[in-house]
């Protein structure tokens, strides 16, 4: 499984690696009940096992000194830890992405006893990067598609290492100063009306 990924993360890999690895894997877990068979991201695109995620070579990607941001579910914290330390980043702090509506009230989404109103995101390093000290651990953004994660996370990553070389793993939009990566990438990019014609 690995070895075509790894000659394309190799191929995808600047000289001396990427500083910043921000991930949203498409983690697949069980609903409790049927009632949230429709909202789970199985109902939205192709999910794959824990080991399959955790045998990725992302540290083929990374440079010496590294940024992980890696977006978890509350119900697997413990195992989106065990994650990146399979990609070789080691565990530092956590962050959250505070879910607005379009209206700019707190999301009220799924949830296992309490409801979600936003989702975690893990922050690991590998070796000693200089990281800016002014980020919060709160990223305050819109809900927009399934999954589709805030532009505000983004900002704050690039503030988090403004000079970094980075990358987008199970990206859905392009953006710039990012690389992408993902049998999704590019889904939410803008249609030049020119080549919609």
């Amino acid at each position: 499984m690995t070895a075509p990924i790894l000659q394309h993360f190799i191929a995808q890999r600047p000289a001396g690696g990427f500083d910043m690895i921000m991930a949203d894997p498409p983690w697949s877990f069980e609903n409790w009940s049927q009632a949230g068979e429709a909202k789970n991201a199985k109902a939205q695109y192709a999910c794959t096992s824990l080991n399959w995620i955790k045998d990725l070579p992302v540290s083929a990607l990374a440079a010496d000194n590294a940024v992980l941001w890696l977006w978890a579910t509350n119900p697997m914290l413990r195992e989106a830890i065990d994650v990146m330390d399979s990609w070789g980043f080691a565990f530092k702090t956590a962050g959250h992405w505070v879910k607005r509506t379009r209206h700019g009230k707190l999301a009220f989404g799924t949830g296992y006893i309490l409801r979600s109103a936003g989702e975690p995101f893990l922050i690991g390093t590998r070796g000693a990067p200089r990281c800016a000290r002014t980020v919060r651990s709160v990223v305050d953004g819109p809900i927009r598609e399934h999954s589709r994660k805030p532009d505000e996370a983004f900002v704050a990553a690039e503030a988090l290492l403004p000079h970094a070389r980075r990358i987008e793993l199970f990206s859905r939009q392009s953006r710039p100063g990012w690389e992408s990566w993902g049998d999704e990438a590019g889904k939410f990019d803008p249609i030049d009306p020119k080549e919609a014609v």
